[in-house]
């Protein structure tokens, strides 16, 4: 999954699309996701999907099924607010307006943030961090983790290899010694490759993003849908 989004940010159409803007625009959404009406939260996913599936030409299945594991994440979770365990199980009707706008609040943040990493190459949010002034220490920090997380995920996979090998099936009995060795191997791992960096006097560096573009219709496009936002938020308002 990591490995698919990350050929992605590259591939897609909107790859070489402004970093600041997108970066910008996401934040925008992602604050009126959390604090925003929920006929709005669901304008903005219709809207982001229109980006995804649209502009970014993102193969429209993947998309359904993150969209689809997004949501089943976000309504396992909040299942014990909707049901109380005493010896049986009982259905909080009182609560399911507030779990609708829980769930809703959840998945609008998490569509956002999808659609900044499925359609930004990680160097290019790294320059557009970088004109934002922030701190290079934090920077640096986000690209270890996102190291980490392609060690991670390739660790895992060897190791989920090796148990269906060893076992002829999918034994989750082992499933706690899996962890403990898939967290040391990929430490191990992390620990070579700083190693090596250091070894060959790797430093950071910022990198340039010289082939930039920012068409004058995606800024257009992202400045009426945030107006058109701003007006159903106020009829909203009155309404209620």
């Amino acid at each position: 999954m990591v490995s698919w989004l990350d050929q992605w940010a590259y591939r897609n159409r909107l790859s070489k699309l402004n970093a600041t803007f997108k970066l910008t625009f996401a934040l925008i959404l992602l604050i009126w996701s959390l604090i925003g009406t929920n006929i709005v939260r669901l304008i903005i996913i219709v809207w982001l999907l229109v980006w995804l599936l649209g502009y970014a030409r993102l193969p429209w299945r993947v998309c359904v099924r993150i969209c689809t594991l997004m949501a089943l994440v976000t309504l396992g979770s909040s299942a014990p607010l909707l049901f109380s365990f005493d010896g049986a199980v009982h259905f909080i009707s009182e609560s399911f307006l507030y779990v609708i706008t829980i769930c809703l609040r959840t998945f609008t943040s998490s569509v956002v943030l999808f659609f900044l990493a499925a359609t930004t190459p990680f160097f290019r949010l790294v320059h557009a961090l970088n004109k934002w002034r922030i701190p290079s220490v934090f920077i640096e920090l986000l690209l270890l983790t996102y190291r980490f997380i392609f060690i991670l995920e390739k660790v895992a996979k060897e190791l989920f290899v090796t148990v269906q090998v060893k076992n002829g099936e999918r034994n989750w009995r082992l499933a706690s010694l899996a962890v403990a060795q898939l967290l040391r191997k990929a430490l191990h791992d992390y620990e070579a490759l700083m190693i090596t960096q250091e070894a060959r006097h790797v430093s950071f560096k910022i990198p340039a993003c010289a082939d930039e573009q920012l068409p004058k219709r995606y800024v257009i496009e992202a400045f009426i849908g945030v107006v058109v936002l701003l007006i159903v938020e106020g009829l909203y308002a009155k309404v209620s």
